[in-house]
């Protein structure tokens, strides 16, 4: 943390203790003590910087990590080329996501909000879902400039968007929320290929799906 001050590292401290405990634990099974026994703090130190607790703590964790995902997404979605194919370019989006949920306290933020969704405030689910937004966004600009290019057919770039999220979704959830597998395995690499083949090839023109339809 750049000219960081004694409080600032006190804080950051607390969080990452509080964002592997609720992690490991769960929020309910968490103490403030056990959190300031982590960093090997006295009890009323948390309370110093947090004055609301764990609820403050838990809050931060997510609002902190929501904004360093999007900031991360952003700058590496923006560094991507245009040479690849289609369905190159959007298994580079989803890898680009899988790199940056599978970071430690990334993956640690990933668990508490599936774990914790009865605990956490809706301003805190309203960061999330500004994250899938962005993401769906920077993916529609992508497909509307492919559409422009008559690569793809004319269509709705704000659906198909959304239809690639919700692939993209699926696996996250099916391997790193089921299967708890954070390596990208080729396993991983041939199911999200074949489910993007499959609805790149229907947008396409001249498309077997189109020539029937």
């Amino acid at each position: 943390m750049k000219n960081a001050t004694k409080g600032d590292l006190q804080k950051e401290k607390l969080l990452a203790a509080a964002r592997k405990l609720f992690a490991e634990n769960g929020y309910e099974a968490t103490s403030t003590k056990k959190i300031n026994q982590r960093i090997g703090a006295a009890d009323g130190l948390l309370y110093y910087y947090f004055p609301a607790g764990k609820k403050q703590l838990l809050n931060e964790i997510i609002k902190q990590t929501t904004d360093n995902k999007t900031l991360a997404f952003n700058k590496q979605f923006d560094q991507l080329t245009g040479a690849e194919s289609i369905q190159e370019t959007l298994i580079k989006v989803f890898q680009i996501i899988w790199n940056i949920l599978t970071k430690a306290e990334n993956y640690e933020t990933l668990l508490i909000t599936v774990r914790e969704r009865a605990v956490i405030e809706p301003e805190q689910i309203n960061w999330l879902l500004r994250l899938a937004d962005r993401i769906e966004q920077k993916i529609a600009d992508y497909l509307r400039q492919q559409i422009m290019d008559q690569t793809l057919i004319d269509n709705d770039p704000g659906l198909m968007a959304e239809l690639v999220l919700s692939v993209y979704e699926s696996c996250i959830y099916r391997q790193l929320i089921l299967a708890d597998k954070r390596n990208f395995t080729n396993e991983v690499a041939q199911t999200l290929s074949e489910e993007i083949n499959l609805l790149v090839k229907g947008w396409q023109p001249n498309s077997p799906r189109l020539a029937h339809s």
